[in-house]
Parts: C-alpha cells; sequence; structure tokens
C-alpha cells in the first residue's frame, strides 16, 4: 500500500513537471512573438531614422537653393534700382517699356539671373513651394518616429513582462520537480529528434518524385555550406532578444542574418520579412542552408541541416544550439542565396 502510495505520488510529480514544461513552451512561443515584434519595431525606428536624416538633407538643400536666389533676385533688384530701374518689385523687375535702355538692363539682369541659377520670380515661387513640400514630409517623419518610438518601448516592456513571468515560473520549481522537468524536456527532445528524422526520411524516400512536381524551384546556392558553418560556429552563444553580435549573443532571425551575411547574401533582419522577401520551398524539399519558420504570426527562424535538425538560436535563457525539427509547427521553408 505505501509503495503504490510513493509511485502515486511520483506520478503525480510526473503530471505536474508535464503541466509545468507545456506552461514553459507557451511562454517561450509568446516570448518568441514579442520578441520578433521588438525586433521589427527596432528596425523599423532604424530605417526612419535613415529617411529623416535624407529628409533633412533635402530640406537643408532646398532652403540653401531658396536663399540663394533671392540673393540673386535681390542683387538684380539693386543693379535696376541703382540704373535708374522704374519699379521696384520683383514682378516688374524684369518687365520692359519696349525702350532701348529698357531692353538692355533686362538682358543684363537676365544674364545675371542665369548665371546665378534663377530667371524669374515664378522660379522662386517654385522651390518655395517644394521647400514647403518637403518640410512637411520631414514632418511626418519625425511624427512616424515618434510614434515608432512610444511602440518599441511599448513592445520592449511586454517582452520584458513575459520573461520575468518565465523565470519566475521557472524559479518555483522545487526539489524533485527540478530533475522531472528535466527529464520531461530531454523525453521531449528525444521524441522530437525521432519523429524529425523519421519525417525527413520520408521526404528524402520521395524527393525524386516530388522534384518532379516542382521544376521551378530555384537551385541550393552553393554558399549554404559557408552559412552554416557560420552559424555553427556560434553554438553555444546566449540568446538575446534583438541581438545579432557573434561570440556575444543573438536573436532567432539575428543568427540566419549574420550566417548568410557571412556567405555573401544580405537578409532582412526579421523572420517575418526573412520568409517574405526569398523563394518558398515545400517542406518535403527543404535542403540544407534552407530556412525554417515557425509560429503564426511567423516568429522564429532556423538553419536547416539536414536529417531533421536546425542549427538557431532558441528561445530566451537558452544559447545558438542544434535542435529537432518539429515539422507538424513548420509553416514554411525559404531558399537563400
Amino acid at each position: 500500500m505505501l509503495f503504490r502510495s510513493r509511485a502515486d505520488s511520483i506520478d503525480d510529480k510526473r503530471r505536474q513537471a508535464a503541466a509545468i514544461a507545456d506552461q514553459l513552451d507557451q511562454l517561450t512561443e509568446q516570448m518568441d512573438a514579442l520578441g520578433e515584434d521588438y525586433s521589427q519595431s527596432l528596425e523599423e525606428q532604424g530605417q526612419l531614422t535613415n529617411e529623416i536624416e535624407a529628409a533633412t538633407a533635402d530640406v537643408a538643400a532646398a532652403e540653401a537653393q531658396l536663399s540663394q536666389m533671392r540673393g540673386t533676385l535681390y542683387l538684380s533688384a539693386v543693379t535696376q534700382f541703382m540704373n535708374g530701374g522704374h519699379g521696384s518689385t520683383l514682378g516688374n523687375l524684369l518687365a520692359s517699356t519696349g525702350g532701348l535702355q529698357d531692353a538692355l538692363q533686362r538682358e543684363q539682369l537676365t544674364s545675371i539671373a542665369l548665371n546665378q541659377g534663377a530667371l524669374t520670380t515664378d522660379s522662386l515661387d517654385a522651390v518655395a513651394t517644394e521647400l514647403t513640400k518637403k518640410r512637411k514630409v520631414l514632418e511626418q517623419k519625425k511624427k512616424q518616429a515618434e510614434a515608432v518610438a512610444a511602440n518599441v518601448l511599448k513592445r520592449q516592456g511586454a517582452t520584458e513582462s513575459m520573461v520575468q513571468r518565465y523565470e519566475e515560473l521557472q524559479a518555483s520549481v522545487k526539489g524533485d520537480l527540478v530533475d522531472l522537468l528535466r527529464e520531461e524536456r530531454a523525453r521531449r527532445d528525444k521524441a522530437a529528434l525521432e519523429e524529425a528524422q523519421q519525417i525527413a526520411n520520408g521526404y528524402k524516400s520521395k524527393y525524386s518524385s516530388t522534384q518532379a512536381k516542382y521544376r521551378n524551384l530555384p537551385r541550393v546556392s552553393a554558399r549554404s555550406q559557408v552559412a552554416i558553418n557560420a552559424a555553427l560556429k556560434q553554438l553555444g552563444v546566449k540568446y538575446r532578444y534583438a541581438m545579432s553580435s557573434p561570440g556575444v549573443a543573438f536573436d532567432c532571425s539575428g543568427l540566419t542574418t549574420y550566417a548568410w551575411g557571412k556567405a555573401g547574401v544580405g537578409l532582412p533582419r526579421n523572420s517575418r520579412a526573412q520568409y517574405n522577401a526569398l523563394p518558398k520551398i515545400p517542406k518535403s524539399m527543404a535542403m540544407p542552408g534552407d530556412l525554417i519558420f515557425t509560429g503564426s504570426p511567423i516568429h522564429h527562424v532556423g538553419i536547416y541541416l539536414g536529417g531533421g535538425t536546425m542549427v538557431h538560436a532558441p528561445q530566451y535563457g537558452d544559447v545558438v544550439k542544434v535542435s529537432p525539427i518539429r515539422w507538424w509547427k513548420v509553416v514554411g521553408v525559404v531558399r537563400p542565396g
């Protein structure tokens, strides 16, 4: 009776460990999604910063042009006045009554204006109007930047809040549950690897017939192995949101961007943009070097190694490592290069 009671107690704890593992997995999914949202906002912020710099330069150039034209017309007006011109307004500046002296003055002033890059007050008005438009564009981008900055802080806060929940749950695991949770995770990883290898072998056996169906797929890039090697050299490097720093820290898309960048192929900085930018490949046709995506909306990416495994930066509290692919979670495969 006592033996059965102990066995029941162990079973209860195993069920508890499994439930905790489920909760941690769910939190991981949510953290991944928030982390990619955060990375996307940072990328938008960086792009807007560049656009604002360009718009500021446009405004400065237009202001300089307008200032130069005003100086030119002012010089022309002074010249006309000193030579006994009839009118002091810009509208009459280049007007002619038909007299010989007026004609000579008009020719002189026109020459001055042309040499300075302006001919009439109409061109002055056109530049002024264009300057107003450029200033509006700049103000709009500044307002966009403010909204994106607020979004960055919001998403960063949401991510940090989720991280805190994860850490609190992890810290709540005490005593026997620590070992049982570790065993449960190891069991799940082993089962996932066996399943992933089985599925990959099935895809491999049907590769030729599947290839005949998809004749227009892009070929595997000769650079794939370079990208794979670059990622594998980062094994053990810790995971951190919005990071892509070799030997220091990566998030999932940071690793794929870095690895393929070492192969000479530029990728967008976040997983969703990578998926949208590259040629799609059927799961059954995945080859080493291809990018494997999970999540809905997409929030995780890794580099396929073959045999049902991928190298990736998995999640908060983890490191870059090789893991089995949960094929049922895969929402798409793309081929860089």
